[in-house]
């Protein structure tokens, strides 16, 4: 019995594991791509479920409190979709040639753009 239980909550770890989950968009000019963090800091509401990002429709990061990952993307308009227990969040962002994005986000859609 201690096996299977080991066994049922190695598996309930992997599936709330956080991170890439998706692959990023790709990059088609690395000279002028632009690089982008996004931020999970800490609140209360939301706080036992994780936050899943997906950008233009693409599922790419599960991020849990206080996580916080950069990427690359092309300069462009792009659809930022993140859901956090029952709250769905969309917001349009940006991107220009070059630049550096850093967006915290929150379960309550307030988004923060700037200087890490």
């Amino acid at each position: 019995m201690p096996a299977s239980l080991a066994a049922l909550f190695a598996g309930l770890l992997a599936g709330c594991a956080g991170g890439l989950v998706g692959p990023l968009l790709p990059v088609t000019n690395p000279a002028t791509a632009a690089t982008v963090t996004v931020f999970r800091d800490f609140s209360l509401p939301g706080f036992f479920v994780p936050m899943d990002l997906r950008i233009d429709d693409h599922r790419v990061f599960r991020l849990w409190l206080n996580q916080e990952y950069s990427f690359k993307l092309d300069p462009g308009e792009y659809l930022f979709d993140y859901t956090i227990g029952f709250n769905e969040c969309r917001r349009l962002a940006y991107i220009k040639a070059g630049q550096n994005y850093y967006f915290r986000l929150r379960p309550n859609c307030v988004r923060f753009e700037g200087p890490p």
